[in-house]
């Protein structure tokens, strides 16, 4: 290894204007040139999670990130500091894997519809992970693994309490990038932590004045996997925006409204309040969830 020598890896961690790169033979610590924080210009960070880039070594471990590769898929969301500002949660992700708890905290259908309208519009394939239903022995999440295998997504009910449900989730992770999106405290980390002995990230208790969980994970972090593959843990996120989501474009975004729009009386419906609309037959017959598709109207609305 020789100072300035070029070398491609994959980004797991940011810190700031600094990431760890994993390249073939080990892993450095990297900052970026002043050109990519101009070629940068509309997003919060030009280099995030995810990436593939080229750095060149100066004083091994550290280097200089000087190409990002071209992004298959990412995940985004308006920055916070400024919603006109894109920020890429994570980048070169093949599945999101929502994670929602059977209860404490409460199963929410909108944060699911949310995340997986993300990764649809991202390219990525989503699927849903419900978890702790050991708390449920009442089976009322059922419905909820119903609807969105109806609606064409694998679900998966597991515990990482007792491990039911876990080599499943390790079957579809298997040489794939996931990542594990969902609200603080449905225990995405304590399913990493379950199917990847040693990682030991953070987990926390549900808070027993809210009901809610307690955020633990503070930024986006890539895992290489034994079994083969990365996953990433996202930090707990109340909800997520829908960046650069136009309401026009909202139902085919829904796998099970695709088909179904082809059919409308009109070819530019909107599935709301037009007549012959093949959507609003397919809910009154019982053939699309009513669940599903009062959380389309709700997301329509936020649209504006």
């Amino acid at each position: 290894m020789t100072p300035d020598e070029l070398k491609s890896g994959r980004v797991l961690q940011a810190f700031g204007k600094r990431f760890i790169v994993q390249a073939a033979d080990g892993t450095f610590d990297c900052g970026i040139r002043g050109v990519f924080r101009i070629a940068g210009k509309g997003q919060s960070s030009p280099v995030v999670v995810g990436d593939r880039v080229e750095f060149v070594i100066e004083q091994p471990p550290y280097g200089t990130i000087t190409g990002v590769a071209e992004r298959k898929t990412k995940l985004s969301r308006p920055a916070v500091e400024n919603p006109d500002f894109e920020q890429v949660i994570v980048a070169n992700v093949d599945q999101l894997v929502v994670v929602a708890a059977a209860d404490k905290p409460r199963l929410k259908l909108g944060v699911i519809d949310r995340f997986l309208l993300a990764a649809e519009r991202s390219g990525m394939s989503g699927c849903v992970c419900i978890n702790k239903i050991d708390l449920d022995p009442s089976e009322k999440y059922l419905r909820a693994v119903a609807i969105y295998r109806a609606a064409g997504y694998s679900v998966i009910g597991c515990s990482a309490l007792t491990g039911e449900g876990l080599e499943k989730i390790r079957e579809i992770m298997q040489y794939r990038v996931s990542l594990f999106a969902g609200h603080s405290g449905v225990g995405k980390s304590t399913i990493i932590n379950a199917l990847q002995p040693g990682l030991e990230i953070k987990t926390a208790e549900i808070s027993s004045a809210t009901g809610k969980g307690v955020h633990t994970t503070t930024a986006v972090r890539l895992h290489p996997l034994g079994f083969g593959g990365y996953v990433a843990d996202s930090p707990g996120l109340r909800e997520i925006g829908l960046w650069e989501i136009k309401p026009g474009e909202l139902a085919g975004l829904y796998p099970e409204m695709r088909e179904l729009g082809g059919r409308c009386r009109f070819r530019n419906c909107m599935h709301i309040g037009e007549p012959g609309c093949a959507v609003k037959d397919a809910v009154a017959r019982g053939e699309l969830a009513t669940e599903r598709y009062e959380g389309y109207v709700r997301i329509y609305d936020s649209l504006g």
